[in-house]
C-alpha cells in the first residue's frame, strides 16, 4: 500500500477520474445546446479522465513495477487543447462543418493514438524506458508539445470568443459567453502553473545540479497540477449540464 504522502494526491487523482467519466459521459446524453459541442465536452472530459488515471498510475510507483502498465491506450495528451478548441469553437458558432484544412490540429492526436495502440498490440515496438526524449507522442518532445498546444488552443479560443461578442455588440456577455470566458481563463491559469513546476525540474536540474522529480514534494504537486486542472473542467462541466437542464425545464414550464 503506498505511503501517507503518496496516498492523498492519489485520493484526489481517484475522485477526479471519477468525476471526469462521469460528467464526460453524461454530456453524451445531454439535450439542450449544441450536440457536437456537447460531444467534444464529453470526449475532452472522458480522455482527461483517463490521462489522470495514467499520471495516477505513474505517481504511485506501478509503472515501475508493472511496466506493462505504460503502454495501455489511455494516454491522450495531445488531444486535450485540441478538444477544448473544438468545444469552444462549435459552441459559438453551431453552422461551423468541419473542413479538410481542420485535419492539420488532429495529425499529432491521432499520431499518439496509433502509438499507443501499436506498442500495445505489438510489443517488439516498445521502448525499455517507456518514454524517450524525441518521442513526439510520449517524451521529452510529446511534454513540450503539450506545453506549449494548451495556450496556443486557448489563444485562439479568445480569438473566437472576442469575434463572437463583437458580432453580438452587447454590453452584457450571455451566459454561454460567460461561462467559456471563465472556462478559458481557469484553464490557462493551471496550465501555466504546470509549466513553472516542469521547467523549473529543467532548471534546477541545469544550474542547481538538483532533481526535484526525487523530491517527494515536487512529485505530489506536479502530479496535482494537473488533477486540479481536471477537477476545473469538470466544474464547468457541471455548471453547464445544471443551467442547460433549468432552461430546459424553464422552456416546457407553461
Amino acid at each position: 500500500m503506498p505511503a501517507l504522502p503518496v496516498l492523498i494526491p492519489l485520493l484526489f487523482m481517484a475522485v477526479a477520474i471519477v468525476a471526469a467519466l462521469s460528467i464526460g459521459a453524461l454530456f453524451f446524453l445531454k439535450q439542450s445546446g449544441e450536440r457536437r459541442a456537447n460531444r467534444l465536452y464529453g470526449t475532452l472530459l472522458l480522455l482527461s479522465g483517463f490521462t489522470q488515471l495514467h499520471f495516477a498510475l505513474d505517481f504511485g510507483g506501478w509503472l515501475e513495477t508493472d511496466p506493462w502498465l505504460r503502454y495501455l491506450p489511455i494516454y491522450f495528451s495531445l488531444w486535450l487543447p485540441v478538444l477544448l478548441f473544438s468545444h469552444v469553437k462549435i459552441s459559438l458558432y453551431p453552422a461551423y462543418r468541419f473542413r479538410l484544412t481542420d485535419i492539420k490540429h488532429l495529425t499529432l492526436p491521432i499520431g499518439q493514438t496509433l502509438y499507443f495502440l501499436l506498442i500495445w498490440l505489438v510489443p517488439a515496438f516498445r521502448h525499455e524506458a517507456g518514454r524517450y526524449f524525441y518521442n513526439p507522442f510520449y517524451g521529452g518532445l510529446e511534454q513540450a508539445l503539450f506545453l506549449m498546444g494548451w495556450p496556443l488552443y486557448v489563444l485562439f479560443s479568445v480569438l473566437y470568443l472576442r469575434r463572437k461578442r463583437a458580432l453580438l455588440n452587447r454590453r452584457s456577455l450571455p451566459r454561454l459567453l460567460w461561462y467559456l470566458r471563465k472556462l478559458l481563463k481557469g484553464v490557462l491559469l493551471f496550465i501555466l502553473a504546470y509549466a513553472i513546476l516542469s521547467i523549473a525540474d529543467v532548471l534546477a536540474l541545469k544550474y542547481l545540479f538538483t532533481d526535484l522529480g526525487s523530491r517527494a514534494w515536487y512529485v505530489g504537486t506536479q502530479a496535482l497540477s494537473f488533477t486540479v486542472l481536471l477537477f476545473w473542467l469538470c466544474v464547468y462541466g457541471g455548471q453547464v449540464l445544471v443551467w442547460g437542464r433549468a432552461l430546459r425545464l424553464a422552456v416546457r414550464t407553461p
